[in-house]
């Protein structure tokens, strides 16, 4: 059975504008030296720590900064958004190609800085959950970031959340109430992956209305 041309067309549409959403993404300066600083970051904390898990509790605020970047910069001075919505006018589309675009870019950044902090403690058969981690957690900050539009408050909630709020709440709450924290699935991939999951589905369901409702 030959798929219908409106089918066809729609995914011809797809495809070119998440080959113009990977476009933005791996041509914005600041998203390339923040991959670069991320992957050193984790470069220079493995001699401190065995665990690579407990490198990557201080990487991942480059992989939050990503995400943040890759969506809030069409909002910056210039307003590309506006283009972008003339040329899509589709929010759903849009956001659907904005998440497959920055994944396709994600996750072999994700992949090199869970091997590099994996590798030396002998955890390789973790980096592909890892990689999986903090894909999603990337993903979740973009969402964060199409949400709030600014790149320092989104930035700052993130950030806040990941290193400051999140590892108080999991030493307070009981272990089957901090396993739905964003970033259980660092330290516990089985329980945790599902929360992440969720919070990702959930922040992204939040940027798609909010795309819907207000102005560029």
């Amino acid at each position: 059975m030959t798929a219908r041309p409106g089918r066809r067309a729609t995914a011809a549409g797809l495809t070119a504008i998440i080959r113009a959403e990977v476009g933005k993404v791996v041509t914005l300066p600041a998203l390339r030296i923040t991959a670069l600083l991320t992957w050193a970051s984790a470069l220079l904390l493995i001699p401190a720590h065995a665990d690579g898990r407990q490198v990557l509790q201080f990487a991942q605020a480059g992989f939050l900064v990503l995400g943040v970047f890759a969506t809030t910069q069409e909002y910056q001075a210039g307003g590309q958004i506006r283009t972008t919505l003339l040329a899509v006018p589709r929010r759903l589309l849009l956001v659907a190609a904005k998440v497959a675009a920055l994944t396709a870019v994600i996750v072999p950044v994700a992949g090199v800085v869970a091997f590099t902090a994996m590798a030396p403690g002998g955890d390789v058969a973790r980096v592909p959950a890892t990689s999986a981690y903090l894909t999603l957690t990337t993903l979740l900050a973009a969402a964060v970031g199409l949400t709030l539009r600014h790149t320092v408050p989104a930035a700052t909630v993130l950030l806040s959340t990941y290193l400051i709020a999140s590892p108080a709440l999991r030493a307070r709450l009981p272990d089957d109430t901090a396993v739905w924290l964003p970033d259980t699935a660092l330290v516990d991939p089985p329980h945790g992956t599902v929360a992440l999951l969720l919070w990702a589905a959930a922040t992204f369901a939040l940027a798609t209305t909010t795309l819907h409702l207000r102005d560029a």
